[in-house]
């Protein structure tokens, strides 16, 4: 059944077209949460091939979305990280769970290397713009393994493919909100400064503005 969700046209139906055609912004806003809650009672053995079928849907048509479309795109995308979140705290953060999710993470929407460039630039920095963030809605009791899910968004600053990309993931790491985290012995978040003495990190000055949503 698991391989049946990751074909079926069921899901890019109701992601893409079903979005496409949403005008006004409150029926934008209650159709991406209804989407992204589907999720929710899934059992676990359909978890990943769900998101699975989302997120390469909306990385391969990702490009082909216009700018008046794309505001609810992103809110559709903000929904799912945290609906995925969600999950992962509903069962009580399952280590196979998270380890398969954040597979899952680095080989679609935060891919580096070789497969890097089948994704969007512009997703890819909405889901950095957005991992923090949803962290934080959904793990109020700061249980979630922090340093664990964050590991995504290393690698990217490491071996991202684009100065954009590296540079928002290292914004990301140093989000003031993961200092809560280790507050209430959450743990920290290790930086690449701090793994690699005297090292000046890959050269991206903090200055450096992201010049917007390209492909």
């Amino acid at each position: 059944m698991a391989a049946d969700v990751q074909q079926t046209p069921f899901l890019k139906e109701l992601a893409a077209n079903g979005m496409w055609h949403s005008d006004r912004p409150i029926p934008q806003q209650h159709l991406a949460t209804s989407i992204s809650q589907l999720l929710l009672p899934l059992a676990p053995s359909l978890f990943l091939p769900f998101l699975h079928a989302f997120w390469t849907t909306i990385s391969r048509d990702w490009s082909s979305i216009d700018s008046l479309r794309l505001d609810k795109f992103l809110l559709l995308v903000r929904r799912y990280i945290n609906a995925s979140f969600l999950y992962l705290s509903n069962h009580a953060w399952d280590a196979e769970l998270v380890g398969g999710y954040l597979r899952l993470v680095e080989e679609i929407p935060l891919s580096v290397g070789d497969e890097s460039g089948k994704v969007a630039d512009g997703l890819k920095y909405h889901v950095l713009d957005c991992w923090v963030e949803e962290l934080d809605n959904v793990d109020t009791a700061r249980e979630c393994p922090l340093e664990v899910l964050m590991g995504p968004v290393r690698r990217v600053e490491e071996e991202g493919a684009t100065k954009v990309v590296r540079v928002r993931a290292k914004e990301t790491l140093a989000d003031e909100r993961l200092e809560d985290w280790a507050a209430k012995g959450g743990g920290e978040v290790e930086r690449k400064g701090e793994r690699e003495a005297g090292s000046d990190g890959d050269g991206d000055s903090e200055g450096d503005e992201w010049g917007g949503l390209g492909d």
